[in-house]
């Protein structure tokens, strides 16, 4: 039978039984390909229609057919046969998983060996049995049992068996005979091989089936997995094994920490049982060492960054998240991989697993920090199981039936929960017993997992907890590591996150050591390196040592508030804008204040890592420059223009940061009482720490009082501080950190304001805040700002609280007069601490914001008031000091009539407005006994003499509320103010305090004692009374006091007019220059409330009053001194204006006044005056403000135009005033373009105020340029640098105006000033002399050059050229030949003719050709290099070149033969040679490389257009050096280019028009030499 029809018969089931066919020798299967690729075809037929038949032998026999033909060299027959083998294995396991069921009492079965003795089995789990042994021992290389002559690579070995155990792992691990090949066979064969130096892919096939035998039958062979386990975590060191097996060890322990359930197994198994090896803790152990093996790897620093290569780090990284790398994931090996720093997705890992490249022989090209990315990996995944199998058993399970309870119910339950929720962990937990009931405002406390012991999976939750407990410091230490490295975006955002639900469980769990401990890390993370570094650690070190802390709370430990004192500490400061914080800052950060919300009810003291760590954080960000603004930062504008995108994504985060801030504070109002008196416990004391009040807190520790808190409450005792936020700030950021605090804390006290009017103070926390808020505002040591916050915190806080109140509840009642009482807390220590006027000032501040507190509480909720009017009244009265009469709230005393003294007319008015608010609205509901009050406070004020219209308001009030008591039934506790009485007694009153305001004598009938008198007592005692307020002790003014600056400006516009219209009457008396300076001198004191309104109308009234004064007899007789005093020192510019203002009007009166002030100074001004004068004028200039409507582009401001009349005024008799004025009026010319000295105003441009300047100037340099004097030289120097600036910048100033340009407007009136004939006039020191000659030079560059780029279109270079072209010619009729006197430096003729040189270059020369700094002018002529051939542009002014050219040439021409005419010619000479020569060598170099194409008609146009000039130029004899053998008199320049003239005629052979210019130049050289 041939072996193709047995294929054939097995295919059709032809076959009668498998036992009769014939066996196949060796010797028969290696005969030919065909027979074995036959009989290799003919078993999936036979498995498929013969299979039941075949077992035992048959079997067996089926195997060694296919394991001989795997060991032929040919590969398709060793290929066929692997898979024939593969087959065959599949159908054993699946015949042994078939006959599972079966019992081996009915089924013949034979027993079978094992370690422990023998097991009956079936003939399908025989087979199973003894083919799974044989291929064990096959693959270690050892004989097998029943395939007799099999042999089995390795490697295909454990793929076999890879693969049977993938497919019937559940059946395996049914049976123990197969148990026993695993523990026995394989797994020593798998350790021997990791032990081992083996190959990469028969470690790959032994690592993927450690994982299998893991996963899935590690508790029945414990020893066995244990022993791997332990040779996995030895081979992760670096000097046991290569990259590529650690790689896979790693692989196979991220499998195992992926999978959560499975790592809690293994530790149960192992880390729980005493005397058992801790796999896990070993594991994360040697974690711990390679996380930390190569710190310049992953990048390691101070802290984290974002990964990059190496080549591309930047030293600027404002944001560290900007987004990753382009690439492919994972490295070649090709690819280096050392210049990539840190840990990425895009080169830290491979697309392939190692665990995965079974098909590959060789290990791969590995990234270097893929063993890090691996290590963070398994990190994340044992934070992310954990979390995810132990956070659904911390809901509660009957929250639903909780809402539906009693709040105090669920404040019992949380209560017993809080009391004893330690469990089991009770040694870890913080064990505070709360001394108060909770809030009936608090949410369900979450379930602490370990509390649910009937649990079916309780075993699992207490094996999550023990990993938790007693593997942290090990996560820990990981997660530090990597905290600090570099990594891209998804790992640092993955880290943060798995870090942030590990955390949390720690806390759900009770463990308060780790929570702290992760707590702390974060915290650290969320801070600038620099701020860490410089006060250790930025938050607190949780103690571990629970005895200790016993201790200090019995009093024999040391009390946290000494650390908190310890003044070394204190002083530490570092800047943290050194290192700015990141967005990985602000990510740490929005992580810890997660976990204040998710743990708030838990975290107890634990509460000052989150709070100091967000100071901290507060205060990088002020240090660097950020601003807090409505509640969001905003980003300072040096870093939004530098990195736009970085900038944004901080700027982004810090949103969702200060959105995680407010939840965090609104949360708490959720929290139990206990719970909240914690956290503001917490937060008070960084609050005062930072404010430096301290010892507030600890003097206060040991009260008893119910007023102040518990010693638990104040000062944490389970923690010590480090000194970070009790450092001594400098500065504003202080402040405003300060502030922020401030504020977050008030934030926090209004998201609790319902607990407060629920609760007791003592147990609400009220006590605390409003102490804490009370403290800081009387604080002299704190900033205004500061305390000022403070009081409307506590304002806001009240009234709030106050609108909450029911009126109708008693305990709401009381809630009412706590609010009451805590307002007038406040001003008792107010007053008291204050000393400077600075104090006085904030407290006075202060003191308005609690009266317009009681105003509003008095609008919203005075109808309800029963029991407050006594404290009410303290308030209102409390502005007054030193009071000598009855005491208010004192109903026993009647009314006395003793002197008063209000602390500020502003205080008057704010009190006022209650008091008033009292006697209109509520004097029905007002108890009988508050009239005494009522009364008492009605006349404090009608005493008071610093608010007329209260006074006399105060008057009709009282006679109201006596007029209401006439006709009420009212049981008084006085007869005095009962009835008529008390009617009689307020008229009395009334009747005083009017009687000093009856009439005056009429003004027409007094004479001029009567007007000084008028003056002296009632006229000045308005501006004296006016005074007081205008400048404050701590040197602020009163300019935003919009009242007191309308009566100033209506009192200064009545007196001024009264002293103008009376000055005839007066003018004769002898007192009237007294009159005149006091006058003066107050109006001076109300300058300095820099108050652009007051300061117009001072000015205009005294402008108004110059007027009558000049027309009077007696104006002689008014000294001037203190007009002009006035006038030099109270100048408007000076004033710091605020966003928005405009002071045109002010200034425009102030030169008013000017003006009227010149007309009446007979003797005009001296030197110093005349310095004033002009430097007031200028700051005026630069300091006005824009023009509201309109531009002074096209039309000068009112301001400017009366600062060049006044400057017209003044007198310039004297030599050095004129230079002055023409100084500062040429500064008027240049300020517009950019010479504007201290002008800070946006949106002036100055252009038309620059053109008037240059009319002005222009007039005065004519003026006195036709008297020759010694300063005559400089006065033209002077004008002329002015206008030499706009002529330069032609077309580089973009701003004009309507009409002629503004360099066009320079250049005509700077050849307006010169002439030739006072040229040779001027006279001056040599130095003004050639600074005169140098600035003509300069306006002389600046009309030959123009930047023609900047100009919009060529008609317009077109037009411009020809006016530069005429006022060229006009120039050097005027300066030629009076520049070349002997008198005038060379200096200052080469720089002339160097700027003709410079703008006459038609094309761009090659830069060879010109002479370097080191160099002859010549020397770049003589020069070798390679011609160019590119076309080169000629200037767009080519006019004008040609002009600047001909003037070279009619220089160097012969005139007159004089000595001016020699020198010109002979600075000429030399740049005439180069200018020609430069188009004669770029002839010569480039036109040979041009072929047969032409030159470039505009080169060949300048060629020959220097050519012709060249020969017709009769050059003078002098300006060029003789020369041996040159007999030559006026060609000696044809000499000099002989060279140059032969070289381009040797290369012009194609170029006949060229060549005969040439020619004809040589000829004329010849003919002129004799040639």
């Amino acid at each position: 039978m041939t072996f193709g029809k047995l294929r054939c018969m097995a295919a059709e089931k032809s076959l009668n039984d498998l036992k009769t066919l014939p066996n196949t020798s060796e010797s028969q299967l290696a005969a030919a390909l065909e027979v074995q690729l036959k009989v290799l075809q003919a078993l999936p037929s036979l498995l498929q229609n013969y299979g039941s038949g075949l077992k035992g032998k048959l079997l067996i026999s089926a195997y060694q057919i296919c394991f001989l033909l795997h060991g032929s060299k040919i590969a398709v027959v060793s290929n066929t046969a692997a898979a024939s083998l593969q087959q065959l294995l599949a159908f054993t396991f699946e015949k042994f998983s078939a006959e599972d069921g079966i019992s081996p009492s009915d089924q013949p079965s034979e027993a079978v060996s094992i370690q422990d003795g023998s097991v009956p089995v079936l003939s399908a789990a025989s087979d199973a049995f003894y083919l799974m042994n044989d291929v064990c021992l096959l693959t270690e290389g050892m004989e097998p049992k029943v395939l007799q002559g099999a042999s089995l690579a390795s490697a295909f070995g454990l793929e076999l068996v890879e693969t049977v155990l993938v497919a019937h792992i559940d059946i395996i691990t049914k049976h123990v005979e197969q148990i026993q090949i695993l523990r026995v066979r394989l797994m020593p064969l798998i350790i021997k091989i990791l032990s081992e130096k083996a190959s990469f892919n028969i470690t790959v096939r032994a690592v993927r089936l450690l994982r299998l035998l893991i996963r899935n039958v590690f508790p029945l062979m414990t020893a066995e997995v244990e022993m791997a386990m332990s040779l996995i975590s030895h081979l992760l060191d670096p000097n046991t094994s290569v990259l590529w097996k650690r790689a896979l060890c790693l692989e196979l322990l991220k499998d195992i920490c992926e999978d959560s359930a499975l790592l809690r197994s293994i530790y149960a198994q192992y880390d729980e049982q005493e005397g058992s090896n801790c796999l896990i803790g070993n594991h994360l152990a040697a974690m711990v060492r390679l996380a930390a093996e190569k710190p310049a790897v992953i990048g390691l620093g101070q802290q984290s960054s974002r990964a990059e290569p190496q080549q591309s780090h930047s030293t600027e990284q404002i944001a560290i998240d900007l987004g990753g790398f382009s690439g492919a994931v994972g490295t070649s090996a090709s690819e280096p991989n050392l210049d990539k720093s840190g840990i990425s997705v895009h080169w830290s890992t491979v697309r392939v697993p190692c665990i995965d490249q079974v098909d590959k022989a060789e290990p791969p090209a590995l990234p270097i920090t893929y063993l890090y990315s691996l290590v963070l990996t398994c990190v994340t995944s044992i934070f992310d199981g954990l979390a995810k199998f132990l956070l659904p058993y911390t809901v509660p399970m009957d929250i639903k039936a909780k809402r539906k309870q009693k709040p105090v119910a669920n404040r019992q339950r949380q209560s017993r929960s809080t009391a004893d929720g330690g469990g089991e962990t009770s040694g870890n937990t913080d064990d505070t017993k709360p001394p108060v009931q909770p809030s009936q405002h608090e949410r369900s406390l979450s379930t602490n997992p370990l509390t649910l012991k009937d649990h079916e999976l309780y075993g699992e939750i207490r094996t999550s907890a023990l990993i938790v407990e007693h593997c942290w410091p090990a996560l820990l230490a990981t997660s530090s590591t990597f905290f600090d490295a570099a990594l891209d975006s998804d790992y640092y955002h993955a880290l943060v996150r798995s870090f942030q639900k590990f955390t949390q469980i720690a806390g759900l769990l009770g463990l308060a050591t780790p929570r702290d401990a992760f707590l702390t890390t974060l915290a650290k993370h969320a801070l600038p390196p620099a701020t860490i570094l410089s006060a250790k650690t930025p938050v607190l070190e949780a103690s571990n040592d629970r005895e200790t802390d016993d201790e200090g709370q019995d009093g024999g430990g040391r009390d946290s508030s000494t650390s908190l004192e310890d003044s070394s500490e204190l002083q530490r400061y570092h800047n943290p804008s050194l290192a700015p914080v990141t967005t990985r800052n602000l990510l740490c950060l929005r992580a810890l204040l997660n976990l204040g919300i998710a743990l708030g009810p838990l975290l107890q003291v634990s509460w000052t890592i989150i709070l100091e760590t967000l100071y901290q954080v507060d205060v990088a960000l002020f240090s660097s420059e950020w601003q807090y603004v409505k509640g969001r930062w905003q980003i300072p504008q040096r870093l939004e223009d530098r990195t736009s995108s970085a900038a944004g994504e901080l700027n982004t985060e810090l949103g969702a940061v200060e959105t995680a801030v407010s939840r965090l504070y609104e949360c708490t109002s959720d929290l139990s009482d206990y719970a909240f008196l914690q956290v503001l416990g917490c937060l008070r004391l960084l609050v005062y720490r930072v404010s430096g009040l301290l010892s507030h807190v600890t003097d206060r520790s040991g009260a008893t009082t119910s007023e102040c808190p518990t010693p638990e409450v104040a000062t944490p005792r389970h923690h010590r501080f480090s000194s970070t936020s009790g450092h001594s700030m400098n500065g504003p950021q202080s402040t405003k950190v300060s502030m922020l605090l401030l504020d977050r804390f008030g934030q926090m006290a209004h998201s609790n304001v319902a607990r407060f009017s629920l609760s007791q103070p003592s147990e609400s926390g009220f006590s605390i805040i409003v102490s804490l808020f009370i403290d800081h505002l009387s604080a002299p040591a704190v900033a205004a700002d500061i305390r000022i916050i403070a009081a409307r915190k506590l304002n806001g806080l009240i009234s709030h609280l106050m609108i909450l109140a029911d009126p109708q509840s008693q305990q709401q009642e009381d809630v009412i007069n706590r609010c009451l009482h805590a307002l007038s807390a406040t001003m008792s220590p107010l007053w008291k601490a204050s000393s400077t006027a600075s104090e006085l000032n904030c407290g006075l501040e202060i003191h308005v914001l609690e009266l317009e507190t009681l105003a509003s509480i008095l609008e919203q909720r005075g109808e309800a008031l029963r029991s407050g009017w006594d404290t009410v009244f303290t308030v209102v009265v409390s502005i007054f000091e030193n009071t000598g009469g009855p005491v208010i709230g004192d109903t026993t005393r009647s009314l006395g009539f003793a002197a008063f003294n209000p602390r500020s007319p502003r205080l008057v008015r704010s009190s006022f407005a209650s008091l008033q608010l009292i006697c209109s609205d509520f004097l029905r509901t007002l108890p009988d006994r508050c009239f005494v009050n009522l009364l008492n406070s009605l006349y404090y004020f009608c005493s008071q003499d610093q608010d007329l219209n209260i006074s006399l308001t105060s008057m009709t009030l009282f006679r109201d509320v006596s007029d209401f008591l006439l006709h009420q039934e009212i049981n008084m506790q006085r007869a005095v103010i009962e009835g008529e009485a008390n009617q009689c007694t307020t008229e009395a009153k009334l009747t005083d305090l009017v009687a000093s305001s009856n009439g005056s004598p009429s003004r027409d009938r007094l004479q001029a004692e009567s007007w000084v008198v008028c003056f002296r007592l009632i006229l000045f005692g308005l501006l004296t009374a006016l005074e007081a307020p205008c400048v404050h002790p701590d040197g602020s003014n009163g300019m935003n006091n919009s009242g007191w600056i309308e009566t100033s400006v209506l009192t200064v516009s009545r007196v001024s007019n009264t002293f103008a219209h009376s000055f005839r009457a007066f003018s004769g008396h002898v007192a009237v220059a007294e009159v005149w300076n006091q006058l003066l001198a107050s109006y001076k004191i109300l300058l300095q409330a820099q108050s652009l309104t007051l300061s117009r109308a001072i000015f205009s009234s005294l402008t108004d009053m110059f007027h009558e004064i000049e027309i009077a007899p007696g104006a002689r007789a008014i000294p001037l001194e203190s007009a002009w005093a006035i006038w030099k020192d109270e100048s408007p510019s000076r004033y710091d204006l605020p966003s928005g203002a405009d002071n045109h009007d002010s200034l425009t009166a102030y030169l008013w006044y000017m003006q009227r002030l010149h007309g009446l100074l007979q003797g005009g001004f001296d030197a110093d005056q005349t310095e004033t004068v002009l430097r007031n004028l200028k700051t005026c200039v630069t300091k006005s403000t824009p023009v509201i409507f309109g531009s002074d582009v096209d039309e000068m401001t009112m301001v400017e135009k009366l600062v060049l009349e006044n400057m017209g005024l003044i007198p310039t008799s004297s030599p050095e005033v004129l230079l002055r004025l023409v100084e500062e009026v040429g500064s008027l010319v240049t300020l517009a373009f950019g010479n504007n000295e201290g002008s800070t105003q946006k949106g002036k441009t100055f252009v038309a105020l620059s053109k008037a300047a240059m009319d002005t100037l222009a007039d005065l340099v004519k003026q006195h340029s036709i008297k020759a004097g010694p300063a005559t030289a400089r006065l033209l120097a002077l004008s002329l640098h002015s206008f030499k600036e706009p002529i330069q910048l032609k077309y580089q100033w973009k701003t004009e105006g309507k009409g002629i340009p503004t360099w066009k407007k320079a250049t005509s009136t700077a050849l307006s000033v010169l002439d030739a004939e006072s040229l040779r006039r001027y006279e001056g020191s040599t130095q003004d002399m050639q600074s005169m000659w140098m600035a003509i030079v300069e306006v002389n560059d600046g009309i030959a050059a123009a930047d023609t780029d900047g100009c919009d279109t060529r008609a317009d270079i077109g037009n411009d050229q020809a006016f530069d072209i005429e006022s060229f010619s006009h120039l050097q009729s005027t300066i030629i030949p009076i520049l070349g006197l002997p008198t005038i430096p060379d200096q200052i003729r080469r720089k002339y003719v160097e700027s003709l040189f410079q703008h006459s270059i038609i094309h761009e020369p090659h830069p060879d050709d010109l002479a370097r700094p080191d160099q002859e002018l010549l020397d770049g002529l003589w020069s070798q290099h390679v011609g160019r051939v590119q076309d080169l542009p000629p200037k767009r002014r080519s006019k004008m070149a040609y002009v600047l050219l001909d003037q070279l040439f009619d220089l160097v021409e012969v005139h007159d033969g004089s000595n001016e005419r020699v020198k010109l010619a002979q600075a000429a000479a030399p740049y005439l040679i180069l200018r020609a020569g430069l188009v004669l060598k770029a002839y010569a170099c480039d036109h040979p490389l041009r072929g047969k194409m032409p030159q470039p008609l505009s080169q060949k146009k300048e060629m020959h257009y220097v050519l012709r000039r060249l020969v017709e130029l009769e050059s003078e004899p002098r300006a060029f050096p003789e020369t041996m053998g040159v007999q030559s008199k006026n060609k000696k320049h044809l000499f000099l280019l002989f060279g140059l003239v032969t070289k381009a005629l040797k290369v012009a052979w194609r170029d006949e028009e060229m060549g005969a210019r040439l020619r004809e130049m040589l000829e004329a050289v010849g003919a002129d030499f004799g040639i």
